[in-house]
């Protein structure tokens, strides 16, 4: 609570950063691959992304103005990062100078990283968080016109098998919206059908969502599948630091490391279950694939 309230006198204090600044925001489906692309993000100079900061989240969000929380937040990213030179993300365990790739398997803590930025030049500030975004994704899109917006999806099955075998599996707002922090999300979503179900559901109302709104602000927002990063990732990363603004786009980064993630402790799904979940996301998850 007194972080939350320190936040929110910073935000009020309306402090200039001392930097242009080009705001952004990553989210998506859980466990579609936003841990990986914050960390191809953040190997281009003058691009942060803060990884799932423990500030920025439902309970933060809902007080009722997103876009100017979110705004205040990233402004006093701007100013850490002029001021003191680092940024707080989620890095790697195992090599704390790194944002971390993957949160649920390999570990993460929350940590100040260094960073080196060129006052001279604009700087791309971002912040990734999967579910919470999505919940307020219409509210943050309408409230700052200037944010970009990064909408990740993955395939259906893959997903929602990996959210069975990762931290995502213990949950329960991934089941039970009563317990969870991502209510209003489940309005849409029957109540009276199985756990797996409500996931599926799920995947389906997020990725609809962020194509909606890739739809209706195609300046903002952007609608990508982690098969097309897979496919092609220099390209794709042309594309998104074009997308969110960053001087010399075309300036390639090293995405030698981008190749699909294959866990053995991932457990297949039943026949049934996966005809279940392509039925319910199928029609979605076509339209989507060449996104």
């Amino acid at each position: 609570m007194r972080l939350r309230a320190f936040w929110l006198r910073t935000i009020e204090s309306g402090r200039d950063p001392g930097i242009e600044i080009k705001p952004f925001i990553l989210t998506g489906p859980p466990r579609s691959g936003t841990s990986l692309l914050t960390a191809l993000l953040t190997r281009k100079g003058n691009v942060l992304v803060a990884n799932e900061p423990v500030v920025v989240g439902d309970p933060l969000l809902a007080r009722g103005k997103p876009a100017r929380l979110l705004r205040g937040y990233i402004h006093s990213l701007a100013r850490q990062a002029v001021q003191r030179g680092t940024m707080p993300t989620k890095v790697d365990r195992r090599d704390p100078s790194r944002p971390t790739t993957d949160t649920a398997h390999h570990g993460a803590t929350r940590r100040d990283v260094a960073v080196r930025i060129d006052r001279a030049r604009p700087l791309c500030v971002g912040v990734k968080h999967p579910i919470s975004f999505m919940e307020y994704l219409g509210e943050l899109v309408h409230g700052w016109s200037q944010l970009k917006v990064i909408v990740l999806a993955r395939d259906p099955v893959l997903t929602i098998r990996s959210w069975r075998e990762t931290t995502y599996g213990w949950q329960p707002g991934l089941d039970d919206p009563g317990k969870g922090l991502w209510r209003r999300m489940y309005a849409e979503i029957p109540a009276d059908v199985s756990p797996l179900e409500k996931r599926a559901h799920l995947w389906n109302l997020l990725v609809e969502r962020g194509e909606k709104y890739a739809a209706s602000h195609p300046s903002q927002v952007r609608l990508l599948r982690y098969e097309t990063l897979l496919a092609d990732p220099a390209a794709t990363m042309r594309a998104l630091f074009a997308h969110i603004g960053a001087d010399r786009p075309e300036e390639p980064i090293d995405v030698s490391d981008v190749r699909p993630q294959e866990h053995a402790s991932y457990k297949g799904f039943s026949e049934d279950e996966v005809q279940m979940i392509q039925r319910l996301c199928g029609p979605t998850d076509r339209r989507t694939r060449g996104a």
